[in-house]
């Protein structure tokens, strides 16, 4: 049995199919066969009777193929979820769109402790656009600073790629200010498939990817004194914004001592070292980030404001230069050149920096035109982080997995299952009102991309009927009681009539969302 209708106690659900974006790896994003619809109130109100309602402690709209943000039922469906007596509910949203006024009514609605609004921003202003696609950074800071203005609970997830993952610490500064109660770096397993398969079309490459199996398994120690170092880095942040120096000092140089190579903790060193006029030690510890990560901006800017400050202006303006070449967004390194060029009498060069620096600010360290020729002509290859820290420690055992099994296929077919629904009572609800075990099933249905998922998700149709899931028809209860759940999804996990997609998500030796919170 996957689970009782009394046991459930978590939903996740998709209100609809629309977004405003384009995220490349979405399922959504330029799938021909989905259809654009959403579930009503009318909707909302049959599926989750109140005696159901009782019994949940979480719903939550996961954003698994469009963006409540964009639904007219959200609002009137989470008030009505409140009602009901829900305990708390949580939205995922990329927060580009409706109006500050929308996003206020929100904050009233979720106004429980345990209530959330999770909003998924990967970047700052000049990166985000790259894989949340056709989203805008200014109406991002609108709809966060409505929410969280009003009263509301925001977290940001940020989801850690190589283009953007430079940015994380400064990010996560910019979620402290902005009054986020939590903002959580997410490591990717979007990737994996690919480097198994590109393992698989070369057979020269298997030893060698046995060689860096074995490697990644001797390093499993320092992968987990890698998050130490993370979180060490993070407590040294939040003193040096209480101004705590002397545990930001403790803090940073624990990090450090974990993990020397750690640019971001020997650049919050410097910026220690700076505070307390330690103005040698400061430009070698800037050194050292840059040695380990040479396109820094934020230290380029540091060193520039250590110069400025002994008033050796030429190497001072080098290096805000250079910090401009770096991040031309960086506002407050156009303010630091013009108080240089006021220094020097040059009032045409100050004045120029100065309505830059404001230009810029104002339009929140972006131009929207450029946002939005980014947005539309962008082609930056999405690429997994490099940085240690910031991979998911779990593509490793994947890897290791598969060619224990000898091969992709096998370990589909072979793999114990472990199903995360199952364990947390957990349901998934759909856009067009069906009933699945989680959102990665739900996606066989509409999944263009692969002929297998396609092909398992009509043979399961077609032996259980055209509707056998479906919420318009029967109640949560009834569609529990069809023998698939009852029977035969369980049995399924141990042998080849299993969903290929349980087998990639819930595999015992690999399940690629339980490390990647980081």
């Amino acid at each position: 049995m996957f689970l009782r209708y009394e046991d459930i106690e978590i939903v996740q659900l998709d209100i609809t199919s629309r977004c405003n974006a384009g995220c490349p790896q979405c399922p959504r994003t330029g799938n021909p066969i989905l259809p654009m619809t959403e579930l009503t109130i009318a909707d909302i109100k049959r599926i989750f009777p109140k005696e159901f309602c009782s019994q949940l402690s979480w719903i939550y709209l996961c954003g698994n193929f469009g963006d409540a943000m964009v639904s007219n039922t959200t609002l009137p469906a989470l008030k009505y979820f409140h009602k009901m007596g829900v305990n708390y509910l949580w939205m995922y949203t990329n927060g580009s769109g409706r109006s500050p006024d929308w996003w206020r009514q929100l904050a009233k609605i979720l106004n429980q402790p345990d209530d959330r609004v999770i909003f998924a921003i990967d970047g700052l202003a000049d990166t985000n656009h790259l894989y949340r696609r056709n989203t805008n950074w200014n109406r991002i800071m609108e709809s966060v600073e409505a929410f969280i203005g009003a009263g509301g609970q925001a977290e940001w997830q940020y989801l850690v790629f190589e283009h953007n993952q430079h940015q994380v610490e400064e990010a996560r500064a910019l979620a402290r200010r902005l009054g986020f109660i939590k903002f959580q770096a997410k490591a990717t397993s979007r990737f994996a498939l690919s480097e198994v398969d590109e393992v698989g079309e070369k057979e020269e490459a298997i030893a060698e990817v046995d060689s860096q199996t074995q490697e990644k398994r001797d390093r499993s120690t320092p992968i987990t004194l890698e998050k130490a170092a993370l979180n060490f880095h993070r407590q040294a942040e939040d003193y040096l914004a209480e101004k705590n120096l002397e545990q930001a000092f403790l803090a940073c140089q624990k990090a450090l001592e974990i993990q020397s190579n750690f640019a971001v903790a020997h650049k919050t060193l410097g910026n220690l070292l700076q505070l307390t006029d330690c103005l040698e030690e400061a430009m070698n510890s800037y050194k050292t980030a840059l040695e380990i990560q040479p396109e820094f901006a934020e230290v380029y800017a540091n060193m520039g404001s250590v110069y400025a400050s002994q008033k050796q202006w030429e190497p001072a303006i080098s290096h805000y230069q250079k910090a401009l070449e770096i991040r031309p967004n960086f506002s407050g390194v156009y303010r630091n050149l013009a108080k240089i060029w006021t220094q020097l009498g040059k009032i045409e060069e100050a004045n120029e920096a100065f309505q830059q620096a404001v230009k810029l600010q104002l339009a929140q360290e972006i131009a929207p035109a450029k946002a939005a020729k980014a947005n539309k002509e962008s082609s930056v290859e999405l690429k997994p982080a490099s940085l240690p820290q910031y991979q998911n420690p779990e593509i490793p055992n994947f890897r290791k997995a598969v060619q224990e099994y000898g091969g992709l296929e096998n370990y589909f077919q072979g793999i114990e299952i472990n199903c995360q629904s199952q364990k947390k009572a957990e349901i998934y609800v759909s856009f067009d009102a069906e009933l699945w075990p989680c959102c990665y099933t739900a996606q066989t249905k509409y999944a263009h991309y692969s002929d297998t998922y396609m092909t398992q998700a009509i043979a399961l149709f077609e032996k259980y009927g055209q509707g056998f899931n479906n919420l318009r028809s029967k109640s949560i209860k009834e569609v529990l009681e069809n023998v698939w759940y009852q029977k035969d999804l369980a049995k399924s996990w141990s042998c080849s009539e299993r969903l290929e997609i349980c087998a990639l998500v819930c595999g015992k030796a690999f399940h690629p969302t339980s490390s990647q919170m980081l």
